[in-house]
């Protein structure tokens, strides 16, 4: 297998809008992408596969648009083809769009994002392409390329008569078996003879009888292209859907086809492969994109939509090995093997193209130029806004300029270029809100290499000739300071709540963020004109609309921790905004407390409880007490502390209401817990569980007895704790806490498992050397009152869900239609057939009372997700143990996997009951059917396939199809005709329908009463009522 190595050039990043354009340069194998529309990835794969067959782009540049025959160019199928074979030769764009083709399609934006199969498309597309190209389909390129001739044959095995058919064929269909592992043993089982025999005969042609006889397919001419599909996509009737087959499948490079066909040739057949369409996903959708070799330097390369790159291979691997499939879901579909003999040795198609061709493709690649010229001038581009003797001077410029250019520019737009030399001017970075400028700018260095972002703010600085520049400190950051009275202090909290400081007098001054604490607090009471004998007199202050910080009392924490406090050890950023206060000798900060008062106050409601038993009931009142929230849950509990008369925080708890789970972090703040506020909390006595504890509920549990649970005991446990540790603490409070009491070790526990407690019983055992919330396969988060059950067994045990398996075992007794009590049993994952005999007859012998002989016992799978009944067993198809591959493990000889049932029975004993025959109806299939585990991969007669999730009602699935002008015109007829059938009819029932109009009823009228008339005249107006004169 060859292998493709090529100097990788520096990935560019597409940039684009909608899909329909990119502005980064064309990839360096000098290939052309195809960008996908939506769901267009099977066309684009079979699209760039088409145009690397050199005989396939030779026919499509042959082809001569005319108006007259061929009608509207966008709706011309071979034309917008051309077109875009065209573009993938020529274009310098790094992607095409293939929406023209599309549209020559019919298509509406709705089938672009409707994925197809790939081998389906190539039927259809070369139907269209001969019924647009105006040709005899017999006498087609396609025709010639890709169709072969087959000849289906049935011989008599008694008297060797033979029929014979010729057939044609466009692929050959590989159908995927355990014993098909290469593309050569699927074409050897393509054509392997057929015998039909016994009920399946065929009658002969002349004695009418049934014989013996052999089916087989023989190729009797093959393509120039033949076209191979593995058929990864089958029906799952267990499953009810179509599923993916992962086998891994070898793909040759190349194969000599002499061997498969009727008439062999000299020197072989060679058959080389040049294209791989990949797929990746599962029956339910995925992405098609394709491996192909190119002819002119035999290099493969992988055309994944707009992406064209190299397909190379670590040492010592194959360069297909992806093709060859990965048992995960992504591997080869349809390949494309080509005629060694019949591959051009110098490939001139490209001169076959259309000068008019040309000229579109030119004219597309010059628009695009520009457009790539101007994105990457914006790009590049920094807005620059720079200050200078309080005016803005704005400036934009490309990014790869340097400083000293920037400058040049500033100063002609601010018209001093004549006053200061260039040396006397300099550009610094500058923050204009908070009037911080930073260290000068290099005036070699380009905007590129400092970093410049998009937008960005420089101050000018000049001087006087001869004079020096101050010296900048690289560590002075800007401090924004307000010194808080007693007057501005409802302004400040006022303010706080806009982030605004209108009104407020806000100085500020440039401090090293590397200097001692104490020295910022002098410079900053110098600025604020503070003074009070030589010490720190000012407390500086951190407030915002959640939280309060006071600066100084975090240096003394850094300082009492051994840390030199400074703004930067304080976290104290840039710019920051302190409220700086004096401090007065023994009382709190002013400001801190009206904070308090105002912006973090909340409202705590809470109950009564009793202090002992004989106080009877809850009080009803409900006292409220009034903290900050900056206050923690404990300071919260302290406040609480002398209304509810208890001694210590440790004697209550906190929660929401009397339903809801307790406060356990009482570090945190109130406003972390999010009270809001007037907020009411309900006060339980007890102590409160920690951080990481759970309030658990225990039940117990024995098999052996009368497999009831029983309620234990309630108490806290933390999650965090190994299941091991846990077994001896539970054990300790069983026998020492509560001896005599509720609870107590009554059932003799010395040894037990931990089990999560469901609806219908104990569920998965939990591992014993793990961690509680580890303990199952997942990690589960418990809540308070949630339930575990305690299993006593008989001997201690470690349980390991990697290496063991917990297994429930029910015994039948087939004559008695009588179901023994389920057995539980802890066995490895290893474990085999012949181990698990000695598990069984122990059961049989032991337990149940009821022996059974080993060459004797017949096994079976119950339910998994509910219980099994006699019904089920009586259903069960036995399997006989002795008849079972001993060495097997259980799970692969029965199934049996983890909390699974086995069920086994003495095949020797006669059958009371015989099996349901009762078939089930496609409305009771679908309402039992099992539900689909997400995410597994699972197994078919040893083969992988790939089972969708949580599959979604699937869409009725249409077919593909390409409409032409002609099916589009045919279709148009048919639906004028159906409409005017539809008129037509509707006419017709109405006139059935319809009684007489309204002349034929006034004549009926009429003719009655001259009726009536003449009546009366004859009888002298007694016949016919009155006699009527008109």
């Amino acid at each position: 297998m060859s292998e493709a190595k090529e100097t990788k050039k520096p990935q560019e990043r597409p940039i684009g809008g909608g899909g329909k354009f990119i502005f980064c340069g064309k990839s360096h194998t000098g290939f052309v992408g195809l960008f996908n529309q939506g769901a267009t990835c099977y066309l684009n794969s079979m699209l760039q596969a088409l145009y690397m067959t050199p005989q396939f782009r030779a026919s499509i540049f042959e082809f001569r648009y005319d108006k007259e025959r061929d009608g509207d160019p966008k709706f011309c199928i071979p034309y917008q083809l051309q077109l875009l074979f065209a573009r993938l030769a020529k274009s310098k764009q790094p992607a095409v769009n293939t929406k023209g083709l599309t549209i020559s399609f019919h298509w509406d934006r709705a089938q672009s994002f409707q994925q197809n199969d790939v081998q389906e498309l190539m039927k259809v597309l070369f139907d269209a392409l001969e019924k647009t190209l105006h040709v005899d389909p017999n006498n087609s390129f396609t025709n010639t390329l890709y169709m072969g001739t087959s000849i289906d044959s049935l011989k008599a095995l008694t008297d060797g008569y033979e029929r014979r058919i010729d057939s044609k064929f466009d692929q050959l269909q590989l159908a995927l078996s355990e014993d098909v592992d290469s593309v050569e043993k699927g074409i050897e089982k393509f054509l392997a003879p057929e015998k039909l025999i016994e009920g399946n005969r065929w009658r002969h042609p002349k004695t009418k009888e049934k014989v013996d006889a052999e089916k087989r397919i023989i190729l009797a001419k093959l393509p120039t292209v033949l076209t191979i599909a593995l058929s990864r996509f089958k029906m799952n009737w267990q499953l009810m859907q179509r599923v993916k087959v992962n086998q891994k499948v070898t793909v040759a490079e190349t194969i000599d086809m002499n061997k498969y066909v009727e008439e062999t040739k000299e020197g072989g057949l060679p058959y080389d492969l040049f294209a791989i369409m990949m797929h990746s996903g599962t029956a339910r959708g995925g992405h098609y994109y394709s491996y192909i070799k190119s002819f002119k330097d035999n290099k493969w390369y992988r055309f994944n939509d707009a992406v064209v790159s190299p397909l190379e291979a670590k040492e010592g691997e194959d360069v297909l090995a992806l093709a060859h499939g990965n048992g995960k879901g992504t591997s080869a579909y349809l390949l494309m093997y080509i005629d060694r003999s019949k591959i051009p040795k110098d490939d001139a198609t490209d001169k076959m193209i259309p000068d008019e061709l040309l000229k579109v493709v030119q004219a597309e690649d010059e628009e695009w130029e520009k457009e790539r010229a101007e994105y990457e001038r914006l790009r590049r581009l920094i807005c620059m806004t720079v200050y200078y003797d309080n005016t803005e001077i704005k400036q934009d410029m490309d990014k790869g300029v340097t400083v000293a250019e920037v400058l040049s520019a500033v100063l002609k737009k601010a018209a001093i270029d004549s006053k200061f030399e260039p040396q006397d001017t300099r550009l610094r970075r500058y923050d204009p809100a908070m009037g911080w400028a930073q260290d000068d700018l290099d005036p070699k260095a380009t905007l590129e290499e400092l970093k410049f972002h998009r937008n960005m703010s420089l101050i000018l600085e000049t001087r006087n000739k001869g004079e020096d520049w101050p010296v900048i400190n690289p560590n002075a950051v800007p401090l924004r300071t307000i010194f808080a009275t007693e007057e501005n202090i409802p302004l400040i909290l006022q303010q706080l709540h806009y982030s605004d400081t209108k009104g407020l007098k806000v100085s500020t001054l440039m401090v090293d963020k590397t200097a001692a604490f104490d020295e910022v607090c002098k410079e900053i009471e110098k600025v604020l004109k503070v003074e009070n004998g030589g010490r720190s007199s000012v407390r500086l202050i951190k407030l915002d609309t959640t939280k309060s910080e006071i600066i100084n009392d975090s240096a003394k924490t850094l300082k009492d921790r051994g840390t030199e406090p400074s703004i930067q050890t304080l976290n104290v950023p840039p710019g920051c905004l302190l409220y700086a206060e004096r401090i007065v000798e023994g009382e709190p900060s002013k400001l801190i407390q009206e904070y308090d008062k105002t912006v973090g106050q909340i409202s705590v409601e809470f109950n009564l409880v009793k202090k002992t038993e004989k106080e009877g009931e809850d009080d009803n009142s409900n006292p409220i007490v009034t903290v900050s929230k900056n206050k923690t849950l404990k300071q919260l509990k302290q406040a609480m502390l002398p209304i509810l008369g208890l001694e210590h925080v440790d004697d209550f708890r906190l929660k929401r209401n009397a339903k809801a789970e307790q406060f356990k972090d009482e570090d945190q703040t109130l406003e972390d817990l999010k009270f809001m506020s007037s907020q009411y909390v309900y006060v339980e006595k007890g102590r409160p569980l920690r951080k990481g504890e759970s309030n658990l509920k225990f039940y117990y549990y024995d098999p052996d007895v009368d497999g009831k649970m029983a309620y234990l005991f309630k108490v806290p446990v933390l999650e965090t704790q190994k299941v091991q540790d846990l077994f001896q603490d539970l054990l300790r409070y069983l026998n020492d806490a509560k001896p005599n009491g509720k609870g107590g070790n009554k059932y003799e526990l010395k040894h037990m498992r931990i089990r999560e407690k469901l609806k219908g019983g104990p569920g998965a055992i939990f591992q014993s050397t793990c961690a509680l919330n580890r303990g199952l396969k997942s990690f589960r988060k418990f809540r308070d009152g949630d339930s575990l059950v305690i299993q006593k067994i008989p001997k201690p045990e470690v349980f390991d869900k990697k290496k063991n398996q917990m297994v429930f075992v029910h015994q039948f007794e087939r004559d008695h239609d009588r179901l023994h009590r389920r057995r539980e049993i802890i066995v490895s994952r290893l474990t085999k057939v012949e181990e698990i005999v000695p598990e069984l007859m122990a059961i049989a012998k032991d337990m149940n009372d009821c022996q059974v002989e080993e060459k004797n016992i017949g096994v079976g799978v119950g339910k998994l997700t509910s219980a099994t009944t006699v019904a089920d067993c009586i259903n069960i198809k036995w399997k006989s143990l002795k008849d079972l591959d001993s060495s097997l493990r259980l799970q692969q000889a029965l199934g049996v996997r983890s909390e699974g049932t086995l069920i086994f029975c003495d095949l020797a004993t006669s059958v009371k009951s015989k099996p349901s025959e009762k078939k089930s109806t496609a409305k009771g299939r679908a309402r039992f059917k099992r539900p689909q585990r997400g995410g597994k991969r699972a197994t078919e007669n040893g083969i992988a396939i790939s089972v969708a999730s949580r599959p979604r009602p699937a869409a009725p699935e249409k077919a593909l199809k390409i409409w032409t002008n002609a099916d589009k015109a045919a279709e148009a007829k048919k639906k004028k005709e159906e409409e005017n059938q539809k008129k037509e009819a509707q006419k017709t029932s109405s006139d059935a329908t319809t009684g007489p109009t309204a002349v034929e009823e006034d004549q009926a009228y009429k003719e009655k009463l001259a009726q009536l008339s003449k009546d009366a005249e004859k009888s002298g107006g007694k016949k016919g009522g009155i006699k009527l004169e008109f």
